[in-house]
């Protein structure tokens, strides 16, 4: 293969791999939700404990909580779509614009950016919420739903930090 054809055949590696990933991470930022921890049925699993612990042994939590949780594995796939998303960038940085191979990573960009904003308006989507157990939330436009959005915010703030440190740390 000539020099001239690589960069066209990385790029559409590329972006043949955000085709591939898409279905799955789609499904994913559609069903998100948390709050699995503290979810009753889920917290009086005798076998649950034991499941964590052996998996926090086998692949120890990084940055630093000693042992899995549920929510802690669960947001897993967020961060490798952030992650997806900071490599995507910085191929189309590196892509002179113009190029056929530009136009993919700017598709594969937004495509990512996308996947990365459905499963962030459900940060704050729980468990127990959505099943009926508890009462609905304050309609829109009252002092609680400008409560829930700065929390919210505060959340994504949150997580994305943690998730950035962890991601940092797994590519240096």
């Amino acid at each position: 293969m000539g020099l001239s054809l690589l960069p066209r055949f990385v790029s559409a590696h590329w972006f043949k791999q955000i085709d591939d990933l898409e279905p799955s991470y789609q499904k994913y930022a559609a069903t998100f939700m948390t709050g699995f921890d503290s979810y009753p049925s889920v917290a009086r699993n005798p076998l649950l404990p034991n499941i964590l612990a052996d998996i926090s042994a086998s692949s120890p939590p990084i940055p630093h909580p000693t042992q899995w949780s549920l929510d802690a594995l669960f947001i897993l796939p967020y961060a490798r779509l952030r992650y997806y998303r900071k490599l995507y960038a910085r191929l189309l940085r590196s892509t002179k614009e113009g190029r056929s191979d530009h136009r993919l990573l700017v598709v594969a960009n937004q495509r990512l950016g996308t996947l990365v904003s459905e499963v962030e308006a459900r940060l704050e989507v729980d468990v127990s919420e959505d099943d009926g157990s508890s009462p609905p939330a304050q309609a829109a436009g009252g002092d609680g739903s400008r409560k829930q959005s700065w929390q919210l915010n505060e959340r994504i703030s949150r997580t994305s930090s943690a998730m950035d440190s962890s991601i940092d740390s797994h590519t240096k």
